[in-house]
This record gives C-alpha cells, structure tokens and sequence, in this order.
C-alpha cells in the first residue's frame, strides 16, 4: 500500500508514511523547476535590544545602570522567601570642572568608580551610556524650554 521509503528524501518519507501508493510526490516535485520557484529576497538582520525600564529612583541620581534587584532567601530548608537588593546609594559632592563647582549627588559606588575610570565627572557624564540627555520639550511663555529626562 505505502511505497518503498529508502528512495525518498527525509521529507518526502514523512509524507509518504501518510499518503496512500496511488498517490506519489514525484510529479510534484519534478515539475517545480528551480526558475520557476520564487526568489526570497533576505531581509538585513537588525538586532533589536530589550531596554529596561527605569525605576524613578534609579533616574535621581548617578546610578551606573543599577537598580533594586528582586530574587529569593533560600535556606536549608529550601523554604523561599521574596527579598530584594538594593543598590549601594552614597550622597556625595562631586567637582565639575566644566562648571567649576561642587555639585551634590545620589551616587552609586559602581558609578564612582566608573567616574575615577574616566577621567572625572565631566567625562564620564559625556561619555557613560547610561546618562542619558535632558531634551527641551516645548517653549513656555517666558521661551524657555521644559526640561524632560528620557
């Protein structure tokens, strides 16, 4: 009833387990000729990154890209509890020497040492990708434009 299954292709057998002997694949395939098949045009790859998103506390202050941090206390007893970490917060008072002043801010010690690596404040908060720009969002009646951070 089934025809023989060494003659086939991994595909074709698949399909042959389910079709009857009176039907066969050959015809099929042998009147597709690879012109007149259409060509698939490959799209280039663009890779997408998941941003997450930011806590309001995280968005106050030099965080570094740190964040509170969720997870589990698991004992010997393998009973889990729900606990969170939070980041290191110090208050300090940096010098800008673009501005030539101290500047109060809620830092991280991730992002002090990420401030000494680069060379002072200044470099780091033109360079860190993970200070992001104050954009002006519109033009009040006085012309001076409302400050959004993102």
């Amino acid at each position: 009833m089934l025809q023989r299954l060494s003659s086939f292709t991994t595909c074709q057998r698949a399909a042959a387990t389910f079709l009857p002997s009176s039907l066969s694949l050959r015809p099929i395939l042998s009147a597709q000729s690879p012109q007149s098949l259409p060509t698939i045009q490959s799209q280039p790859t663009t890779t997408t990154t998941q941003i997450r998103p930011r806590s309001s506390r995280s968005t106050r202050g030099l965080f570094d890209g740190r964040d509170v941090r969720f997870g589990n206390n698991v004992p010997f007893s393998l009973k889990k509890t729900r606990r969170k970490w939070s980041p290191n917060v110090q208050h300090k008072v940096l010098y800008s020497e673009v501005l030539d002043e101290l500047i109060k801010f809620k830092v991280t010690t991730g992002a002090l040492r990420s401030i000494d690596k680069m060379g002072g404040l200044d470099n780091y908060l033109v360079n860190s990708k993970h200070v992001k720009e104050l954009k002006t969002k519109g033009v009040g009646k006085e012309g001076q434009g409302q400050q959004v951070r993102n």
